[in-house]
């Protein structure tokens, strides 16, 4: 039956996510860049998202806090703000100052002192559940991606199992986060956005399609720029060569591809087994005796081949302007640095945050 689903889905429903998976070679042939990268200050439970201010000062969420993190590795920390549910996306308005992403709630701008200044909450009447990342134009514009109607970003692994039509959107707002609009609609958890160097266009980052897209600032039909990745992009940002930073915070794998068309089996595993056990993606691995492998994966003398398809991995792709990988860092199955949800660059290095692992790394922006 799956495979009869399949030939349909490709004669009636071209558009469908019905891809293969592509091989990791050219800019994402995989290294030990990601793994070997040195490690800022102390693990960090649930570290997620980053960005720097206007005076070079850290700020990363992690869990329910924002923390601002100060000395050259960015080990002093201090809490800035402390919110009732979870902080994820963040970002930086010469306009508006500080933002951030709160779960369940929206969008909201942090002063100084911690203090939320005002919220985007409900633009067109419309809640917004699910905010997974925020960014701004130079004019003071701010883009917000909603990535479901149905699922808060915690939810992200019953988001991709439940397979419901795509809800996700991109809203935009002045920079008092006042005269919301919709830019776009029926995404497929848009979990990255970034505005163009160029401050005409946005990039687009579609988790569970796989994709990358360009709309226009003033909305109109997208352009695709990349339809099919080997994993799950998440966050994107710029870097300072006139292309992107990508951080994609897991590969798809055969076994996951697969029960995502089997809806009976699906099911059962959701209302069955607990969600840590699904077999599908994870952030990081737990390296649980009950967790779902396949055949390559199966560790042999307690060593699990760095090649095995994994549960869990780090990437990170730098794109060229027209969103094609010119270089990645991977931390392979074997790896410590995995679930990487965000990478801002600075002052001739690049930060990545693996949420899987709690760590902050740096990354050479040269070569």
């Amino acid at each position: 039956m799956s495979l009869a689903r399949d030939i349909v889905d490709r004669i009636f429903f071209p558009d469908r996510d019905v891809h293969a998976i592509p091989v990791l070679d050219g800019g994402f042939s995989p290294n030990e860049r990601l793994e070997r990268a040195p490690v800022l200050g102390d693990t960090l439970k649930s570290a997620d998202a980053l960005v720097f201010d206007d005076r070079g000062v850290l700020y990363v969420s992690a869990g329910l806090q924002i923390l601002a993190c100060a000395a050259p590795d960015f080990s002093e920390r201090k809490v800035l703000a402390e919110f009732d549910a979870n902080v994820g996306a963040l970002a930086w308005s010469a306009h508006t100052g500080l933002l951030a992403c709160v779960s369940g709630r929206g969008v909201c701008a942090v002063d100084a002192d911690g203090a939320v200044a005002g919220w985007l909450e409900q633009p067109d009447g419309d809640p917004v559940r699910c905010p997974t990342a925020v960014a701004c134009a130079v004019e003071g514009t701010i883009y917000l991606t909603d990535g479901s109607r149905h699922n808060p970003f915690e939810q992200w692994q019953a988001d991709l199992m439940q397979k419901r039509p795509p809800s996700g959107r991109v809203i935009a707002c002045g920079a008092d986060l006042r005269g919301a609009c919709v830019l776009a609609d029926n995404l497929d958890w848009p979990a990255g956005i970034v505005v163009t160097h160029d401050e005409r266009s946005l990039y687009v980052v579609e988790s569970w399609a796989h994709r990358l897209s360009k709309f226009d600032c003033a909305g109109g039909k997208p352009r695709v720029a990349v339809k099919n990745f080997a994993g799950y992009p998440s966050r994107i940002s710029r870097a300072s060569d006139g292309g992107y930073w990508l951080a994609l915070f897991a590969l798809r794998t055969q076994l996951t591809e697969f029960i995502l068309r089997e809806h009976e089996f699906r099911a059962r595993m959701m209302n069955e087994v607990p969600q840590h056990l699904w077999a599908g993606p994870s952030l990081g691995d737990g390296f649980d005796p009950r967790e779902p492998t396949q055949i390559g994966r199966i560790k042999k003398l307690g060593i699990q081949k760095p090649w095995a398809p994994p549960r869990s991995y780090g990437l990170v792709a730098r794109l060229d302007a027209l969103g094609n990988a010119v270089e990645s860092f991977h931390s392979r199955a074997s790896g410590r640095f995995h679930g990487v949800t965000c990478v801002v660059e600075r002052d001739g290095r690049a930060l990545a945050v693996s949420k899987g692992h709690g760590k902050i790394a740096a990354l050479p922006v040269d070569g």
